[in-house]
């Protein structure tokens, strides 16, 4: 089974494609997957929520997420700013993350779940 599929049944987002994994060797073995949005997705407003045109893309950022068999996972996206008419310019929200934080959701829960059980 490919770890797309994986992640596809595990952490599905309607409106983002995961494009490429790669296992990335260095001081620390790493997984990292390459998302993109879908073709028809419009990008949204992180003010109001609206749907709203795009602008231009941001550099990649490192988003960290739940290891797989003790091998870091690390999704990797271009954030896309966005003109909306009512909030001004902004960057879109991510599914995965919430606001500037590089630890996706699914990671923090896993965290708290460990950090509960050690407690």
């Amino acid at each position: 089974m490919q770890v797309k599929i994986i992640l596809n049944r595990i952490e599905k987002h309607p409106s983002f494609v995961y494009e490429a994994v790669g296992l990335v060797d260095g001081p620390r073995l790493r997984l990292e997957v390459k998302v993109r949005t879908r073709a028809n997705a419009r990008a949204k407003c992180s003010g109001c929520g609206r749907p709203a045109p795009g602008d231009d893309t941001l550099a990649e950022r490192r988003f960290e997420f739940v290891p797989l068999w003790g091998i870091a996972v690390f999704m990797l996206y271009a954030m896309r700013r966005v003109v909306c008419p009512h909030c001004g310019v902004k960057v879109e929200p991510v599914p995965w993350a919430t606001g500037k934080h590089r630890l996706t959701r699914s990671a923090a829960w896993f965290l708290a779940r460990w950090a509960r059980r050690l407690s």
